[in-house]
């Protein structure tokens, strides 16, 4: 689990990100208003897609902080009594002690995202491209669709380097299409 650490793109992954850039799974630039959490490993994968373009920042987009289980595996997180209710879903709203909330990170995340819709919106935009983390798309895509995901929010976590196209009218989300795949085994039911 990383979360908040400033962790770069491995090779491994920016190979994978250039090969679906290839497949054309990323979509055009083009009149496209850009957008990072400012993270390097958001920065890389950028870089990785679309080369050196220009592009804006969307600090409240930044990925998790789990405090003190950052860089730990979950092996050695469900040695704690703490992370081990974490990940079992017994807390209601986890407080990861030096880092976020669940809720805390929830509303800075659906905070974040209606800014760069009114942003976008201000600036005429009608298609904005966001490269930001799992955890972000996963509330972000929680809190746009409520009623198409079962209890479990962690059911809209992408593949690394996947994400969705979310279709908006009147600023509200209407409709979406997943772009790559689920990783296996992280939601239940997915093999």
């Amino acid at each position: 689990m990383y979360g908040a650490t400033e962790l770069p793109v491995t090779e491994e992954g920016l190979r994978e990100i250039h090969e679906r850039a290839e497949k054309g799974l990323y979509p055009s630039p083009d009149g496209a208003e850009i957008y990072t959490s400012g993270m390097l490993r958001t920065e890389q994968t950028l870089r990785a897609i679309y080369g050196d373009i220009d592009h804006r920042v969307a600090p409240q987009l930044r990925e998790i902080n789990v405090g003190k289980f950052e860089m730990m595996t979950v092996d050695q997180i469900l040695e704690d009594d703490y992370g081990r209710a974490w990940l079992s879903g017994e807390l209601t709203d986890p407080h990861f002690e030096g880092g976020d909330s669940i809720s805390g990170f929830s509303a800075r995340v659906n905070k974040g995202i209606r800014d760069v819709i009114s942003e976008c919106a201000a600036a005429g935009k009608e298609r904005a491209i966001l490269v930001i983390h799992g955890a972000v798309i996963t509330f972000i895509m929680d809190d746009f669709f409520p009623d198409v995901s079962p209890d479990d929010v962690w059911y809209w976590t992408p593949i690394p380097g996947g994400g969705y196209r979310i279709d908006l009218e009147d600023g509200k989300p209407v409709s979406y299409e997943l772009m790559g795949d689920f990783p296996t085994g992280l939601v239940p039911g997915r093999e």
